[in-house]
């Protein structure tokens, strides 16, 4: 089974599939069309905009309107045209090498095993809908509506992104926002007549250090300016600055808190003639960990048991497409694909040895649920 995936992963593998690559990422999503329709599935494209490739939707109940579960992997990775040409997929001992052979190819492949070794008898009983963005790489942008719109009608959602590099899997993220800070003042020269100008640097330096002791570490609470811009020269003064912002939040509650005071500091005048605005880039609800998923993760640690494997949790500072299913209330469960490292470089691989684990820890999850119905 482990040397049947391989073949087939590195078809997807061998793809130039960059959220960018958008007829690389369609011609991903067509592979596993075809794929999940030779198993009996129906599935289809599905139109995101001219932005981005197309979704891959399969299901293997065509007429329901509500699902036992939602499985998610996203298509595309983050390296650019041209990447596969140099570094196609290889195997150098126990792990595989190549672009998204692990972020997320080796997620969607899992998903597509794990449904594919399913007996028949226990596909009757549920109802599955598998849905693969093409742009979780530069945020889901395109695909975040559709993602909220599966999970509304899903009771559960397994994301396969990668588990982490000691095995663990994740059963909570923090949530995130980013903030774009832009501060207007009036220039002048240095010397001569600085009493004429209005120090936007400086007015966003006092709002920088006024906001970061909004951090609390203890709550995980945590804020960073990551990007600081402003000036023109050393004898100017600056008449534009701007500054970008990440907030990291365990759960919503904080960062409702949080954000509005972001936003009432952004209001205050910080150097008198300095003006600021504020826009909230993208925003992830925190993927919690409720009563509901902590349900769904002993039936996973069952489920692995019955395989004969051991589960360990960890909860991540870093938001996916876990965190959009989860703020529609769906208990959400992540990194369920197989192990590797080095994610996002030209060093990314991935451990063979977890795939067939990960494979059947998921069949056997949809065994337990299918036996509970």
């Amino acid at each position: 089974m482990v040397q049947e995936f391989l073949k087939d992963l590195e078809k997807v593998v061998n793809v130039d599939a960059g959220t960018a690559c958008i007829d690389g990422v369609k011609q991903v999503a067509e592979t596993f069309k075809g794929m999940y329709e030779g198993i009996g599935f129906t599935a289809k494209l599905v139109d995101l905009g001219d932005k981005v490739g197309p979704g891959l939707f399969a299901t293997n109940k065509p007429d329901a309107t509500h699902y036992d579960v939602m499985l998610n992997a996203h298509l595309d990775t983050v390296f650019p045209a041209g990447t596969v040409a140099v570094r196609p997929m290889s195997i150098k001992g126990d792990r595989a090498y190549g672009p998204g052979v692990l972020d997320c190819k080796a997620g969607c492949m899992t998903i597509f095993y794990a449904l594919k070794n399913l007996p028949k008898e226990t596909l009757d009983k549920l109802s599955i809908l598998v849905a693969c963005n093409p742009d979780e790489e530069t945020g889901s942008v395109s695909s975040h509506d559709w993602l909220k719109e599966c999970a509304s009608k899903s009771d559960r959602a397994l994301i396969f992104e990668p588990a982490r590099e000691g095995g663990e899997l994740v059963c909570a993220r923090k949530g995130s926002s980013t903030y774009k800070i832009t501060f207007h003042g009036v220039s002048a020269h240095a010397g001569n007549c600085p009493e004429r100008g209005r120090d936007a640097v400086f007015a966003m330096v006092k709002f920088i250090a006024a906001v970061k002791e909004l951090a609390d570490w203890d709550r995980g609470i945590t804020l960073n300016f990551g990007v600081v811009r402003g000036g023109t020269a050393a004898n100017v003064v600056p008449d534009l600055a701007e500054t970008e912002l990440d907030l990291r939040v365990w759960n919503d509650a904080d960062y409702d808190e949080v954000n509005a005071k972001i936003m009432q500091l952004a209001q205050q005048t910080w150097v008198e003639g300095v003006t600021q605005e504020i826009v909230e880039k993208n925003h992830h609800a925190a993927m919690p960990l409720s009563e509901a998923t902590q349900a769904m993760a002993s039936l996973i640690e069952e489920a692995a048991k019955l395989e004969g494997y051991d589960i360990a949790w960890m909860k991540a500072g870093g938001a996916s497409d876990g965190n959009t299913t989860a703020s529609m209330g769906v208990p959400t469960l992540d990194g369920l694909g197989p192990v590797g490292g080095e994610m996002h470089c030209d060093r990314e691989y991935l451990e063979i040895n977890t795939i067939e684990k990960h494979i059947k820890v998921a069949e056997r999850f949809f065994t337990l649920i299918a036996e509970r119905k």
